[in-house]
């Protein structure tokens, strides 16, 4: 699927009513921030293989996500695919940081 086929799908009539029942379903709350959704959110695609793109049949396999969020998982993605254990490289990280921030 092409990135303009990928467009002109999102600026369909069924996806933008999808993306609203998928909003309305996760309470418009970003799945992992836990933040309200903003203005610019995404309806990420759980299945991001190009021939389930256009499957809209189950709220389950999208996530409302803000737009930093969006970007962040996206990213997150391709390393841990490569490297799973980059998670838990990141969680020393961040409890290094809190400690050193909590002197």
């Amino acid at each position: 699927m092409t990135q303009k086929q990928k467009t002109d799908f999102r600026m369909s009539p069924a996806w933008k009513k999808f993306r609203i029942l998928c909003k309305k379903a996760h309470n418009y709350i970003d799945f992992v921030t836990r933040q309200v959704l903003g203005k610019h959110w995404h309806l990420h695609h759980l299945d991001m293989r190009d021939e389930h793109y256009t499957n809209i049949t189950d709220v389950e396999r999208f996530m409302p996500l803000n737009s930093e969020t969006h970007d962040f998982v996206h990213w997150l993605y391709r390393l841990w695919l490569k490297d799973p254990a980059v998670l838990e490289r990141i969680c020393i990280l961040l409890e290094r940081m809190k400690a050193c921030n909590n002197d």
